[in-house]
């Protein structure tokens, strides 16, 4: 960001106007216009407001002229002419000279590379308004508009904040902006398929006004998953040549060919990429000197090639939080013989990847070309936690592999881009902060050679509100100081209700950040809040809305009651499934569905509506389940205990060493917890590849003789393997945090002791961060019918030396 305040040489044009003296600007007097607002000929008189587009506005200057009359008559009553004039000689004190006019009248500018400086400048009763371009104008439109107390705290006629002032006067201005990031957005995902119209419209005009910009340097720097679509598109040179497939495990064990991954060392896979690129340059008619962009980034998910070639080129290290091999180095690799084939035929192509999942690190073994992008999608690391929290344990590995990047880019020219997250991810209805977050991380992007931030983001403004608009301040001046911004937009916001809603946002910022839990979706929250936080929380809220004086400010204070009251129905949610009341579990999970579609019915901009389907997805399943395996005619028999004897299988051989056998001596085997706390919590975090093995021993009263017995499984990541007394039962699907059942019928033991043993294996990096094994309440239960067997009961097989398949002995 560079801010000057000083005077600048004048051009004659302007000092044609020193004949009077002046110190401010009388745009209104008693309500009536005392100032004109002066144009350009060339420029069109704006129309009625008119629809935004979702990119930047296609006639930033007409908005420049319609936003400006529009908000300066709404603070003074005051309704300004515009007046076209060809020459400023024509402008008479007081007036506002707006674009081109200003930039003709001499009003000097710094040259930058995007021509994204804005200008203020006061001289002789004229406020020249202007920037290097129209874009740039109009954001110079909203640097005034916000100096006169306007600003937008939120989508919608209710996030406005206006004043008013019936004898309106702007203090003189020397003021020179130029934004601190060149590309400054923020979307919403799902696009139109589950945003309204109107969510986007109002979305759209919210970022406008708050100066947000695409990227100008070329859309995303040239990311995205971008293996698939070229397996996709290329289709008959994939089947022709198998080869340039992954060589991937089926689920036999046996080594094959397959998609969505390719084999990204295979010659043929360069010359791939090289043609599309030529295709591509030839079909846009672009000249060869083009700044294009192009991704060369994997598909989503795993399924890497495991071929000799691929083990060979990388660096041979596993990315320690998805616990799988780290492919960053081939992807450079990649990229880099893309651009030696390419030479310099095309002197301004850059390709680029998401620094995201296993490629998440600086390369080891190959340099990157000064012409590979890398764009920092951090969904692998915490979401609680800025990366100088000292209390984060991912978010410090994130940090240095940023400060690698960005040592690269200062010496070699890489272009670096951040594409974040605003919310946390597989949950968005419940109280979370990125004040902190932002305030510490946006400036480091900054100084790290970050130019572009391009954040997708659930539209949940009753929960994230205040860290969106601080945001938009950072990303325009990342020098400002995040707690006086908060400030800032609780007293625009919540006017008198302001001090207690800023106590609020701090203490839940501070609550999170002291917790020190880095697990994803709902399963750390009861160890981050509790039902006392929640009431104190509420009656802050309560004090502000009693606190405030405006209408709009009591409404803006009540939108933060709706996470407070999701928090508490989930906490007292978690609390039912621990005593394994799943009837009233039910009755809360539906009263979550309730709050949500009574806030949505109110305004649409408050919540997610991705909340019913996350619910569903993560919670429905296990509670309605579990309420039909406990209740009548089914009973609980035998809660599984929290705290269970735990074996750590990293190579998933446990079968072979019996882990599962009743015989074997388990008294100095440790425990671990399984849904009072996520493994994060127990320093087991680090461990997310192989399997987890449970011991647990119970008894069968001797009355359930003869009758049905189940396993109620309440959650695992992501799939379980389960013996009785030493006999398979079968596996359950694949799916993480769904609940499973398994018929325990013919292995018990009526009246003895019997040991159930479970293994769970983790099968995707597509899963949530901090957790693993048994995730939630499970337990035995006896009922009218048998549980259906899994259809899984063929013996387990296991690769032999040599490549063939044996059997394992169950």
């Amino acid at each position: 960001m560079m801010i000057v305040f000083r005077l600048l040489p004048c051009a004659a044009a302007l000092l044609a106007f020193a004949t009077a003296s002046w110190a401010s600007l009388t745009i209104a007097k008693r309500g009536e216009p005392a100032a004109r607002i002066y144009v350009s000929p060339e420029e069109p008189l704006p129309p009625a407001i008119v629809q935004r587009g979702h990119k930047a506005p296609t006639q930033p200057l007409r908005i420049a002229q319609e936003e400006l009359s529009h908000y300066l008559e709404r603070i003074s009553g005051a309704k300004l002419e515009v007046v076209p004039i060809p020459s400023l000689k024509e402008a008479k004190a007081p007036g506002i000279v707006l674009g081109k006019l200003a930039r003709e009248a001499g009003v000097t500018l710094p040259e930058t590379r995007f021509k994204d400086t804005s200008r203020l400048y006061s001289k002789d009763g004229l406020l020249f308004v202007t920037g290097e371009n129209d874009l740039a104008t109009l954001n110079a439109t909203y640097l005034l508009l916000e100096r006169l107390g306007c600003d937008w705290v939120l989508p919608g006629k209710v996030g406005e904040v206006v004043p008013t002032d019936p004898d309106l006067k702007i203090e003189d201005l020397d003021l020179t902006e130029t934004p601190a990031f060149v590309g400054r957005n923020l979307w919403y995902r799902g696009g139109r398929t589950i945003n309204t119209e109107q969510d986007a419209e109002e979305f759209n005009l919210w970022k406008q006004r708050q100066r947000m910009s695409p990227n100008p340097l070329t859309p995303e720097l040239g990311a995205g998953h971008v293996w698939d679509s070229m397996v996709k598109r290329y289709k008959e040179r994939f089947e022709q040549d198998p080869t340039l497939l992954a060589l991937v495990r089926d689920a036999n064990g046996d080594l094959v060919r397959k998609g969505p991954q390719i084999e990204s060392t295979h010659p043929g896979i360069v010359d791939l990429f090289v043609e599309d690129i030529k295709a591509t340059f030839a079909k846009q008619k672009w000249p060869k000197d083009y700044p294009a962009a192009f991704g060369i980034g994997p598909a989503d998910g795993l399924g890497y090639s495991l071929s000799t070639e691929s083990a060979q080129a990388s660096a041979g290290r596993v990315d320690p939080i998805v616990g799988e091999p780290d492919v960053t180095d081939l992807l450079i690799l990649l990229g880099n013989q893309i651009l030696e084939r390419l030479g310099e035929e095309y002197p301004n192509l850059t390709l680029g990847f998401y620094s995201y999942s296993t490629h998440a690190d600086y390369p080891m073994r190959y340099a990157p070309n000064p012409r590979i992008n890398q764009i920092f999608a951090p969904i692998n690391f915490s979401r609680f936690h800025s990366v100088f929290d000292e209390n984060s344990k991912t978010r410090a590995y994130y940090k240095g592999v940023v400060e690698q990047w960005g040592k690269q880019s200062r010496s070699h020219g890489n272009l670096l881009a951040y594409r974040g997250y605003n919310w946390n991810l597989a949950e968005n209805m419940l109280p979370y902060s990125q004040l902190r977050i932002l305030g510490e991380e946006i400036p480091w992007y900054r100084k790290n050679q970050i130019s572009v931030v391009n954040i997708e983001a659930t539209k949940a403004w009753s929960v994230n509100g205040p860290h969106d608009y601080l945001l938009a301040k950072l990303l325009w001046n990342a020098d400002l100081d995040w707690k006086k911004v908060l400030g800032d937009y609780c007293r625009k916001a919540f006017g008198a209700g302001a001090p207690p809603m800023e106590q609020y946002f701090l203490e839940l910022t501070e609550r999170q950040h002291a917790a020190g839990q880095e697990a994803g979706s709902y399963h750390a929250f009861h160890l981050m809040y509790d039902l006392d936080f929640v009431a104190h929380s509420k009656r802050l809220v309560h004090q502000a809305i009693a606190e405030a004086k405006g209408a709009d400010e009591k409404i803006r204070a009540s939108h933060f009651l709706h996470p407070l009251d999701q928090l508490e129905a989930y906490l007292k949610f978690h609390q039912a499934t621990t005593r394994f009341d799943f009837q009233e579990a039910h009755r809360l999970y539906q009263l979550m569905h309730e709050q949500w579609q009574k806030v949505y019915d109110e305004n649409t901009n408050l919540v997610a509506v991705e909340v019913p389907q996350y619910l569903k997805r993560y919670l429905e399943q296990f509670v309605v389940l579990g309420q039909a395996c406990s209740s009548q005619p089914n009973q609980m028999v035998h809660p599984l205990p929290d705290e269970l004897k735990t074996m750590l299988d990293p190579n998933n051989v446990g079968e072979q060493l019996r882990f599962q056998s009743p015989a074997l001596n388990d008294s100095l085997f440790m425990t671990t917890r399984t849904w009072s706390a996520p493994w994060d919590a127990q320093g087991l975090a680090a461990y997310r590849s192989g399997a987890v093995w449970y011991r647990i021993p119970f008894e069968v009263p001797s009355s359930l003789e003869g009758k049905p017995l189940g396993l109620f499984l309440g959650g695992v990541e992501d799939e379980a393997f389960v013996w009785i007394n030493g006999t398979y039962l079968g596996k359950s699907g694949r799916g993480f945090s769904l609940p499973f059942t398994f018929d325990l019928t013919e292995a018990a033991k009526p009246g003895m002791r019997n040991l159930l043993a479970i293994k769970v294996v983790r099968n995707s990096a597509a899963n949530e961060i901090g957790l693993g094994g048994i995730l939630r309440p499970s337990f035995i239960f006896t009922g009218m019918e048998r549980v259906k067997p899994r259809a899984d009961r063929e013996p387990k097989r296991r690769v032999l030396p040599g490549g063939e398949l044996g059997e394992i002995e169950e």
